[in-house]
């Protein structure tokens, strides 16, 4: 539920954007969506396509990278990738405190006329 009104932000900064630079339609939003928020992509697409009806965003394509949850472990200094939440060290045992990506949620660019 918490994704509309991450929708109507992301609406908002790509109509501002467009706006600044005259343009007079957006073709597609790019987001970052780390795996961490919880977002559902398919969320987004439903709530935009309701926003932004009757804007120059109306058919906009939404295209969502998706990050994955990367840690650094303290002991060793690896850098992986922490599926399922595991946020132990396969190398040492250790705890990853140090999350280094998976909680990214923003517009990385947008495509406009």
């Amino acid at each position: 539920m918490h994704e509309l009104g991450i929708t109507e932000n992301i609406l908002s900064i790509a109509l501002e954007q467009a706006q600044q630079r005259g343009a007079q339609r957006i073709l597609k939003i790019r987001l970052k969506i780390g795996e961490m928020t919880a977002v559902v992509d398919e969320c987004i697409r439903f709530y935009f396509e309701i926003l932004s009806k009757d804007t120059m965003a109306a058919g906009a394509e939404i295209e969502v990278e998706n990050v994955p949850i990367k840690v650094k472990c303290p002991k060793c200094g690896k850098t992986r990738e922490a599926s399922d939440y595991n946020f132990i060290c396969p190398q040492c045992g250790v705890l990853s405190a140090e999350i280094v990506s998976g909680r990214e949620l923003y517009v990385s660019s947008i495509e406009i006329e």
